[in-house]
């Protein structure tokens, strides 16, 4: 994947050509681009995907490459080398396997980083995602039945394939690899490369407070315990900075009426919860949002005025929704003027002679 991303990413004439081979054969061509070095989930499925869907281009041409004249012998015999791993029947099966696992994680990601999902909700969704992919041991994904089905046929979107000498990606080591990764990233508060004592110490709290938030769902309620979850919420009260004597009241008669009616005392305590962020995306739009801001035309910007515009942009209201006429109102009860205003003094040009002058002359000439 890193040699499909080196050779099109650093070669125009290359990607010329693999779109010339896209269009002829009715290929929407996507961008390659790095696996297994980039940060996002999003881009190392983005860059599979594209390998996938353009597999007969690619290995077009790498044939027509490999056949090329034009071409020194080194280079032929790379794009020799690379159309014979691309159809090896080894590579496929992995390239599917990968695609089978990112597809999830690309889909888990787009999930938490939803405003609307919650904390208890997150958890619930990435504790189902984790046994989506450790399913795919015992029923292998879409991409993965397809790659079987190839090579039964030996034969994939019109492509020969042959068994080849590459290596093929343990699909089982993989799978639990990647289950026991997003355990150990997920499901804690503390950053991913805390130390072993902290990351233990973050993973209980992490437990502790999911546990401290189930209790506020009527589904999980011990009805034959009329004193269930009082702990749990004097807890979650304290991490949570509410007043533990309101909330408590709330969650007494919000259990009386068997979750149907939310007491104006525990509104606090939920809302506090759904506060809670998953995921730090919106930290990444913040940051995305500011270098749009300040930019190395806008140096002098001050720390106050950008922050104004960094809430403005993050968190105001549409441009479309915004009214303009109580500002204009209080600008013109101020004394100044409005734009159509004809009374104000006409802005006078100074006749200076510029050191481009002849030329426009000699343009007016022509």
């Amino acid at each position: 994947m890193d040699s499909l991303y080196s050779l099109y990413s650093q070669s125009p004439k290359n990607m010329r050509q693999l779109r010339e081979c896209a269009h002829n054969l009715d290929i929407a061509l996507r961008r390659i681009g790095k696996v297994f070095s980039v940060r996002w989930v999003a881009s190392s499925w983005r860059a599979v995907s594209a390998v996938w869907q353009s597999y007969p281009a690619l290995a077009q041409h790498f044939r027509e490459a490999s056949e090329d004249d034009t071409r020194d012998s080194r280079e032929r015999a790379k794009f020799k080398g690379l159309l014979s791993k691309l159809c090896s029947i080894n590579f496929l099966k992995s390239l599917a396997l990968m695609a089978d696992v990112l597809t999830e994680l690309k889909n888990l990601s787009e999930i938490l980083q939803n405003r609307k999902t919650t904390l208890p909700k997150a958890h619930d969704i990435m504790t189902t995602y984790v046994k989506r992919i450790e399913s795919f041991n015992r029923y292998p994904g879409q991409h993965a039945v397809d790659a079987s089905q190839a090579e039964e046929v030996m034969e994939f979107k019109g492509e020969e394939l042959r068994v080849g000498r590459s290596p093929i990606i343990d699909s089982a080591q993989f799978i639990r690899a990647v289950a026991d990764n997003m355990k150990e990233r997920l499901f804690t508060t503390t950053a991913n490369r805390a130390q072993a004592s902290v990351a233990a110490n973050r993973k209980e709290a992490y437990n502790s407070l999911i546990n401290q938030m189930a209790v506020l769902n009527p589904d999980n309620w011990d009805h034959d315990n009329p004193r269930f979850g009082d702990n749990e919420v004097r807890a979650l009260c304290d991490v949570l900075h509410v007043n533990q004597q309101e909330a408590h009241l709330g969650f007494t008669e919000y259990k009386a009426s068997g979750g149907r009616n939310i007491p104006n005392k525990m509104k606090k305590l939920l809302m506090a919860v759904d506060t809670l962020s998953p995921s730090n995306a919106d930290c990444e739009r913040g940051f995305s949002t500011m270098n749009n801001i300040i930019t190395e035309y806008r140096s002098k910007l001050t720390t106050k005025n950008a922050a104004n515009l960094l809430f403005i942009s993050s968190v105001g209201p549409p441009c479309r929704q915004w009214d303009p006429l109580p500002y204009v109102k209080t600008w013109l009860g101020k004394g100044r003027r409005a734009a159509h205003s004809t009374s104000c003094m006409a802005r006078r040009y100074t006749e200076e002679e510029s050191y481009f002058s002849p030329l426009w002359k000699m343009w007016k000439s022509v």
